[in-house]
């Protein structure tokens, strides 16, 4: 039963890559000699990871997997283990790989969709490729595919445009691009070469991705060997990221010494639509309303006089009720005010008559007592 584990990373970054970002969705792997541990580049980090990892490949869902066989420089017990790991540097170990003692030479991988929709790590030992289901269900070990008879290939990868496999070797004294033609059932297919010119004539090409634009990423491995270094008279030979456009390479940046790297490439998010612009739309040119005038006058102003009523005309009395004289007609008095009048009289009478009575007393009293002084 396979082993799960989280392994912490050393958080301290060891540049290797000094130049210009990375091509977007390329992701490689180095390690320097006499290093522990494996440098992740992407296109926005460098981290150096506490495992030596080998042979990783990218999913179509984003998932990097890989081979690892050395954890803090020491090497892993049933080496090598399947391992998962993010760009961020988190490493899943899912312990000893099925089928390791097959794939204790392996280093180059690809990832390929078969025709069951199966996803498999295409791993190269040698001259086989070994192919382990990675998904659906648990890992496991599939049959292998004799590979053609070919110079040492460090890394393979799935061009995504033709399902093609794709690595760069040393034919004839030219680096070459050669591509193979694989199928699940029948296995590997016929072989096609595109000499590079531009490329040192090598096989040391540990590090294969084929970008989102078709063109082909390549890391080429170099080492100074023992003794090398200022002061020694041996410059060490460093290592190069290139990247080939048909039969052209163009020289990304200039590496430190590497002795082994292995490279995938991840999809790329796709960027948000640009939202479209805000175009103002014409206002119909018509003519402005007619100011409305104000009803209120400005400051300062003199009240205006009143307009005139018109007359109100009183229909015609009839001839034998005659009309009663100005004198004699009753005024009109709005039934709201006669009913304030009337509760106003109520009140001033219940307030004073009795004042009013008691003085009518006491002048009868003050009138009796001045007539019996008289007497």
């Amino acid at each position: 039963m396979l082993r799960l584990a989280v392994a912490a990373l050393a958080v301290t970054p060891t540049p290797v890559l000094p130049v210009a970002p990375l091509p977007p969705g390329l992701v490689w792997v180095g390690q320097a000699p006499g290093g522990t541990g494996s440098t992740l580049h992407t296109a926005t980090s460098q981290i150096r990871l506490r495992y030596s990892l080998n042979a990783i490949a990218c999913t179509s869902a984003g998932t990097l997997t890989g081979l690892a066989t050395e954890l803090d420089g020491r090497r892993l017990p049933d080496a090598p283990h399947l391992v998962r790991f993010t760009t961020a540097g988190t490493v899943t170990d899912l312990g000893p790989a099925p089928g390791r003692q097959d794939l204790v030479t392996g280093y180059g991988a690809a990832i390929a969709t078969a025709a069951d929709g199966s996803t498999q790590l295409l791993i190269s030992t040698g001259d086989r490729l070994r192919p382990l289901r990675l998904a659906p269900g648990p890992p496991a070990p599939l049959p292998a595919h004799a590979l053609p008879d070919l110079p040492y290939a460090g890394d393979w990868a799935t061009d995504p445009r033709t399902g093609e496999l794709v690595t760069v070797v040393s034919m004839g004294n030219v680096a070459r691009v050669v591509r193979l033609r694989w199928d699940a059932a029948t296995g590997v297919g016929a072989v096609d070469t595109t000499p590079v010119p531009g490329l040192p004539p090598s096989s040391a090409y540990g590090a294969v991705a084929v970008l989102a634009d078709g063109s082909i990423a390549a890391v080429f491995n170099r080492d100074a060997g023992p003794g090398a270094g200022a002061g020694t008279g041996r410059a060490p030979m460093g290592s190069a990221l290139y990247r080939i456009t048909g039969t052209e390479a163009e020289k990304l940046a200039d590496l430190g010494p590497l002795t082994s790297s292995d490279a995938a490439t991840c999809p790329v998010p796709a960027s948000p639509a640009p939202s479209p612009p805000v175009v103002a739309r014409a206002l119909p040119t018509t003519a402005p309303p007619s100011p409305v005038p104000s009803l209120v006058p400005p400051p300062g102003t003199p009240p205006a006089a009143a307009p005139a009523r018109p007359p109100v005309r009183s229909p015609s009395p009839s001839p034998e009720a005659p009309e009663p004289s100005p004198s004699k007609r009753p005024a009109y008095v709005p039934e709201t005010v006669a009913l304030a009048a009337s509760e106003a009289r109520h009140k001033v009478g219940s307030r004073y008559i009795p004042v009013v009575g008691g003085l009518m007393v006491a002048a009868v009293a003050v009138s009796r007592l001045v007539r019996r002084s008289r007497r």
